[in-house]
């Protein structure tokens, strides 16, 4: 025979893994199933097909056989770990004889050392159970029995095997009671304990060797983790236990449980109680996690630390460029650069300092050494008052009193002077720098957005440019100096504006604020230029496209405009030279009014259902504004027109064809009034037309109750109810179908319906002219003859 390993079979039951998932149930298969027969005493059988036999059975010859299964599982993956509950789960695949009570028995029995046989079973240890469930039917897929004490006390011997048999009790040489069984399986719920907590911090500061911290009331914190993770990423729920002592008197531990649980990775915190930690002294704590099971984890390897609660004394600072004088002016000035020396002022435990600038921001320097110094280059922007606060930070992460170091930057910026303030466009400036630093030899200097220029000083610091400004509106002038020790001066500024707007004037749109004409109306805008050389304007509307028109000889432009929409209008120009210089851009608002007609109908009123197919309605267009000619509508078959009376009014009449299936019968007319070739905004008058559908009567077939039957035939008299209809269409199931109408509007057809139950004839009438009505519904019920 082979041995034990190749006695495997598959059972179609989940199967085992190496490393168990969670505190869940899991379904663990045997790694080793065989069963045994007495007629044949030294062999040992694999299981087929998932079934064993147990008890007696018959071969086809006569042969009598008896038979045990034996089921060993693997337990080493769960050595170590808490068993919740373990359950055996067996079920039957064949049963000789169901009227004979079920007698299969679960024994433990010794791990087998070789492939059992009848002659060398493994010997039987304790009989476990009956699986006899109650009511359970015959054969039955599902027996089972708790087996859990078993489990925890072979996990407890570190077993890491357990092995179980399938027996018929007392009547077991019985042919009656023998059965085949499917592979035994154990339901198993196991626990590992958590993980040890890390990533412990006190005070905010993670863990780590020579920790001091700044408070004594600090914040433990710990992440608690667990190995038990299931299918869907879930896991078992959490609590953790801080303990925390003086290093020197570790008799004094107080431990803090947590009541809460919480998923696994959550991080835990426990801030320590006023008045039990003191400055100056070494603690240490720990942190150990509880599943739901009770499961604890080992404790966390202790985190020490001492307590620093003295704040460093607040920190000095010095400069020999920027001496503090809040109110003189020093000898540097914007650009150049200072620098500033930071020192404890006596406190030991320094290790950085952090300071902030009015111009530059916020930043930390370390100290050259616990209680040291530390220096920054500083570079002021502008001249005038300026502050540094500077603080001391301890190794514990104490912050000393800030320390306000003041100095006052004087101006060194050149000064800009105008030789031809009053300029106009296009004409020349001569502008002279002078100094306001001494040893000035160069400036930089840059006029508007062009490219920056360098010019040297004069003997006496000075120097001129000239400058010929292109641009209306605000223009600008900054120059920078350099003496010849290479020190930059502060930046000078120089303002100017020159007029460039063009102006906007309309006969026909009023720029002033008032009533403005009606939307439609044509009318023009004049341009005038605001600075010499205009050669064309761009203009637009309302942020509209942009539009280029040539100025004419006198630097004027005419544009024509018609505004199509009512309401707040504004039109936006600039002008432009030959030589591409662009004005700034004016802005005109005007106003535009709306109109729109009003219409009523008597026939049709707005929004309500009347008349229908072939039915004619009047409908009255009345004007919204004086000297309206005429009227533009639209029932939804194409627009038309109709002049208006004297008054402004105007009558119509119309009639429709056919009900209107896809709006439910909604009619949206459409009505603009003119004025001249003024087209107004649009009026919408919704109304519905009725169906006018045909009535449907019939005695064979009334619309209550069961009659008739299938294939028995029954009269309707169809009725039509639009004026001058001369035939219907009806449908009764697919095919549709046309009879003539009488003189008197009916027609009778007959139908012989096939489907019991609800049945359905949609019935429309239409003239000759082709006006069709609606389509109406005759519901009646045919009866089941059975």
């Amino acid at each position: 025979m082979a041995g034990l390993a190749a006695l495997l079979t598959t059972t179609g039951a989940l199967a085992v893994t190496g490393q168990p998932a969670s505190a869940l149930q899991n379904y663990v298969q045997p790694v080793e199933v065989a069963w045994t027969d007495n007629a044949q005493p030294t062999r040992s059988f694999p299981a087929e097909d998932a079934a064993l036999p147990v008890g007696s059975w018959q071969t086809a010859a006569g042969d009598k056989h008896t038979s045990r299964a034996y089921f060993t599982f693997d337990l080493s993956p769960y050595l170590g770990q808490r068993i919740i509950s373990a359950r055996a789960v067996a079920g039957e695949r064949s049963v000789n004889d169901c009227d004979k009570p079920r007698e299969l028995q679960l024994w433990r029995t010794e791990n087998p050392t070789t492939a059992p046989t009848w002659k060398s079973a493994p010997a039987a240890v304790k009989k476990l159970a009956d699986l006899d469930v109650p009511g359970a039917p015959c054969p039955s897929t599902y027996l089972t029995t708790l087996v859990t004490d078993e489990v925890r006390a072979a996990i407890a011997a570190r077993q890491s095997r357990i092995t179980f048999m399938l027996r018929v009790g007392e009547h077991e040489n019985g042919l009656q009671w023998g059965r085949r069984v499917n592979t035994l399986g154990v339901s198993l719920e196991h626990n590992h304990a958590p993980n040890a907590p890390d990533k412990l911090s006190a005070g905010g500061l993670a863990c780590r060797d020579d920790l001091f911290i700044g408070t004594t009331r600090p914040e433990f914190q710990a992440e608690v983790t667990d190995p038990d993770v299931n299918e869907t990423g879930g896991g078992d729920q959490l609590t953790a236990t801080f303990a925390w002592w003086p290093v020197d008197r570790p008799a004094e531990r107080t431990e803090f449980d947590y009541s809460a649980s919480m998923p696994s990775g959550y991080r835990f915190r426990y801030t320590v109680p006023d008045g039990v930690m003191v400055h100056g002294g070494t603690y240490a704590f720990t942190v150990r996690a509880t599943d739901q099971y009770g499961d604890t984890s080992d404790w966390a390897s202790e985190c020490r630390f001492t307590v620093d609660t003295r704040v460093p004394a607040r920190p000095m600072v010095s400069s020999s460029e920027y001496p503090a004088a809040p109110y003189e002016p020093t000898a540097f000035g914007p650009g150049i650069p200072g620098t500033f020396t930071f020192s404890p002022n006596g406190s030991d435990d320094v290790v950085k300092y952090e300071y902030t600038s009015w111009d530059s921001g916020f930043g930390t320097v370390p100290a050259d050494g616990p209680g040291g110094t530390a220096t920054v280059k500083y570079t002021p922007k502008n001249a005038g008052h300026h502050r540094l606060e500077v603080s001391s930070i301890d190794r514990t992460g104490n912050h000393s009193a800030t320390t306000m170091y003041e100095f006052y930057v004087r101006q060194t910026a050149p000064r800009i002077t105008d030789g031809n303030p009053t300029g106009g466009f296009g004409e020349p400036r001569e502008l002279t720098f002078t100094p306001g630093m001494e040893n000035v030899v160069e400036y930089s200097w840059q006029f508007n957005d062009g490219e920056p220029a360098t010019v040297r000083a004069d003997a006496d610091g000075t120097a001129k440019v000239t400058v010929t400004p292109r641009r209306g509106g605000a223009n600008m002038v900054t120059v920078t100096s350099r003496t010849s020790d290479d020190l930059p001066s502060g930046t000078g500024e120089y303002y100017f504006y020159l007029a460039s707007t063009p102006t906007i004037s309309s006969p026909d749109f009023p720029l002033d604020g008032s009533d403005g004409p009606l939307a439609g109306t044509p009318g023009t805008f004049t341009f005038a230029p605001g600075m010499p050389g205009v050669t064309e304007y761009v203009w637009s509307v309302g942020g509209g496209a942009h539009h280029t028109v040539a100025a004419k000889e006198d630097g004027t432009a005419t544009v024509a405009y018609t505004p199509t929409e009512a309401g707040f209008q504004w039109i936006e120009v600039f002008s432009r030279t030959a030589d591409g210089d662009e004005s700034e851009t004016a802005s005109g608002y005007f106003m535009m009014f709306s109109h729109a007609p009003e219409v009523t109908s008597s026939e049709y009123p707005a929004y309500q259902e009347s008349g229908g197919p072939g039915m004619t309605g009047q409908f009255t267009f009345r004007p919204a504004r004086d000297g309206v000619t005429g009227y533009v509508y639209d029932f939804g078959d194409g627009p038309k027109t109709v002049t208006a009376a004297a008054d402004g009014t105007a009558t119509i009449d119309w009639t429709p064809q056919s009900y209107r299936v896809d709006t439910r019968g909604l009619v949206r007319l459409k009505v603009r009034e003119k004025i001249g070739d003024i087209v107004s905004d649009e009026t919408e008058y919704g109304f519905y037309l009725g169906k006018l559908a045909p009535t449907v009567t019939s005695q064979d077939y009334p619309p209550s109750g069961e009659v008739g039957g299938p294939g028995i035939a029954g009269s309707f008299t169809l009725t039509a109810h639009v004026p001058g209809s001369t035939e219907f269409v009806y449908r009764h199931g697919t095919e549709e179908k046309t009879v003539p109408a009488g003189p008197d509007g009916t027609a009778t057809v007959t139908l012989t319906p096939t489907e019991v139950g609800g049945n359905y004839l949609y019935v429309s009438s239409r003239t000759d002219s082709g006006i069709t009505s609606g389509e109406g519904v005759y519901y009646f019920t045919v009866a089941n003859p059975n």
